[in-house]
């Protein structure tokens, strides 16, 4: 949460703190828990005009929302990348 704060602050320590925090996110958190934390980093990424990672972020998020069939992930997922098409769980 820190890490989302920092960025819509525009803290210029925003990145390495969503980086951070998808760090953890693998080591511990929940699948659903780290797709959510890859989108608030490519959202950043994305602002910040770094496409090529944000659309792994984004692409990583959506194969996590399949795999657990959860449409709110890969609704975020297609808003993100508006180019994509609609996936469904």
């Amino acid at each position: 949460m820190r890490a989302r704060l920092a960025a819509h602050d525009g803290d210029p320590a925003a990145g390495a703190a969503l980086t951070a925090a998808v760090g953890r996110l693998r080591e511990q958190g929940t699948p659903y828990h780290l797709a959510h934390g890859l989108l608030d980093h490519a959202r950043y990424l994305l602002e910040s005009g770094d496409s090529s990672p944000a659309t792994a972020a984004i692409d990583e998020a959506r194969t996590i929302g399949l795999r657990l069939r959860c449409q709110p992930l890969l609704d975020r997922a297609g808003a993100m990348s508006p180019g994509a098409p609609r996936v469904r769980a």
